[in-house]
């Protein structure tokens, strides 16, 4: 049998073909799903847009803080180009009467949430109004966080391909691209203009008023009661599939899952994909967002007009992917893929 054929039967075994009227995307039954993903997805991208972004200006408009010291709070944002470290972890030990992917999820986001009341309850001593901010508290407390969030990223990732029915799961890419889009967008532009005395004077205020609208305090405080309520929510009313009959009983070994992920990067094609994936950014390193927003703010640009600048970008971010969607949410990816690869 030649390889074409072989390829023709594995799509036609998976039901995946392109002519397959079951698997043409339909969202009736998983709008409820995508909403959720969607909220899961901006929950992810506030911590992230609050490192990667607002934290970094807001101690550059201190004018107190080097650039040594914004090097080594980057290091809060390594979380998420690591994560695949221990992702095998996180897909092989679970609590089975939880369920495969709640028992990390509620987990995790109720640490996110306990870390953020922390955060809102002594921000105010680790960036103080006159001073210098404590930037060694400030890496360990958001590299904690970010550790956190990026495990229920992974979390939220696997749990998608189960949540969304099979002819829908290209809709999940939609929901993290554009969800976490919204979330960097509030983490990043919130923090910075609604704590702003000029911005709130100038555009939200009738009146002209003492600072911000509201607080670094307030702002943390909110995201850390908006986790844990999620939390509680999914655990209340979400069901999640049950996975004991999959796994037979025989869970797989930590060693098995490490095994076939570096079997899976020694694929010659995933070894072409890493190395675009890690050289990709090389040509923009010099105008990273955070180091661009640093040197305004250090030549005079209130901080408050890049936050008002940036958004119109966030808004092709959020966009973008519903636009993509049409090629990438039903099942022409996966039958392209097959058709490409030899099946032995």
């Amino acid at each position: 049998m030649t390889n074409s054929q072989k390829n023709y039967n594995a799509s036609e075994e998976l039901d995946i073909t392109p002519h397959s009227t079951s698997t043409r995307p339909n969202l009736k039954g998983d709008r409820l799903n995508v909403f959720l993903l969607i909220l899961l997805y901006i929950m992810q991208g506030i911590p992230f847009g609050f490192s990667i972004s607002a934290l970094p200006i807001i101690l550059q408009s201190k004018k107190v803080v080097t650039y040594g010291e914004q090097a080594l709070l980057s290091y809060i944002l390594w979380p998420y180009s690591l994560k695949l470290l221990w992702a095998p972890l996180v897909d092989v030990h679970y609590i089975q009467c939880i369920g495969k992917r709640k028992s990390w999820l509620l987990s995790v986001q109720y640490l996110t949430g306990v870390f953020l009341l922390y955060a809102a309850n002594n921000i105010n001593d680790w960036i103080p109004e006159k001073g210098k901010p404590n930037i060694l508290i400030l890496t360990c407390v958001f590299f904690v966080l970010n550790l956190l969030v990026s495990t229920q990223n992974i979390v939220v990732d696997s749990w998608a391909l189960t949540m969304l029915k099979k002819a829908n799961v290209g809709f999940s890419s939609v929901c993290s691209s554009s969800g976490f889009a919204i979330g960097v967008m509030l983490g990043s532009v919130i923090p910075v203009l609604l704590t702003s005395e000029d911005f709130c004077n100038k555009r939200l205020r009738f009146t002209p008023g003492m600072g911000g609208i509201m607080t670094l305090e307030s702002i943390l405080f909110t995201c850390g009661i908006l986790f844990i309520l999620v939390a509680t929510l999914i655990a209340i009313f979400k069901k999640e599939k049950d996975v004991r009959s999959e796994d037979n009983h025989s869970q797989p070994r930590v060693t098995n899952s490490y095994k076939l992920l570096w079997d899976i990067v020694k694929l010659p094609n995933i070894r072409v994909l890493l190395i675009a994936l890690l050289t990709m950014k090389v040509g923009f390193s010099a105008m990273r967002n955070s180091l661009v927003y640093l040197k305004l703010v250090d030549v005079g640009i209130p901080k408050d007009d890049i936050m008002v600048l940036t958004t119109a970008m966030f808004a092709v971010k959020i966009v973008t992917p519903f636009v993509v969607s049409k090629y990438t949410s039903g099942p022409k990816p996966m039958s392209v893929c097959l058709k490409s690869m030899p099946i032995k």
